[in-house]
């Protein structure tokens, strides 16, 4: 849940009617619950909000495990990024050959996890 707010979601001050765990609305509007990863539709009537439906998610919709796992994704992604930037200006400046090599083993294996990320 806490990713979600990360991600820019709302939580809404209404609950799932099949868990009974927190609505979340995203930026496009679209409510769903984290929990049961199912859509839920909200009908108002005379002021009073009535819980009509949830609905499986489509499957070609994303999951918020599927966003969730992205976003870590994407961030470790930039950690490696920065690593490989700050191993280079290092490189770039060194004269000791053992030195090289070990920072030129770490950049091997650096880019070869971010290739694998991607």
């Amino acid at each position: 849940m806490a990713e979600l707010l990360r991600m820019g979601y709302t939580m809404l001050n209404i609950a799932c009617p099949v868990c009974n765990n927190p609505i979340f609305r995203s930026k496009e509007g679209e409510k769903l619950c984290p929990s049961c990863n199912r859509k839920v539709v909200v009908m108002t009537d005379n002021s009073i909000q009535n819980y009509v439906k949830s609905e499986d998610i489509p499957k070609h919709s994303e999951t918020v495990s599927d966003i969730s796992e992205k976003n870590t994704i994407k961030s470790i992604k930039l950690v490696i990024d920065k690593k490989m930037q700050l191993i280079l200006a290092k490189l770039e400046n060194e004269t000791e050959v053992e030195l090289i090599k070990k920072y030129s083993d770490v950049l091997s294996d650096l880019f070869d996890l971010f290739k694998k990320l991607s």
